[in-house]
């Protein structure tokens, strides 16, 4: 998966990765082990949908941490 594919799945299918196609949401958890881009846009969408942040300029690098931790 690249990550002009991420963000389109993403957009679609939110980033609750538990409603992917198994092999896609495999294919994402690769692609944020190793692409800092795709962590940071899994975590402003995971922001986004969870309303997180009240503020969209909010300091999203410890959402980011945390996720990196969680892969």
């Amino acid at each position: 998966m690249d990550l002009k594919l991420f963000e389109a799945r993403l957009k679609a299918l939110g980033p609750a990765l538990d409603r992917w196609p198994p092999d896609e949401a495999q294919a994402a958890i690769a692609l944020m082990s190793t692409s800092e881009e795709a962590q940071d846009l899994f975590a402003t969408m995971t922001a986004d949908d969870l309303g997180v942040f009240d503020d969209p300029g909010g300091d999203l690098s410890a959402l980011a941490d945390r996720i990196g931790k969680a892969l």
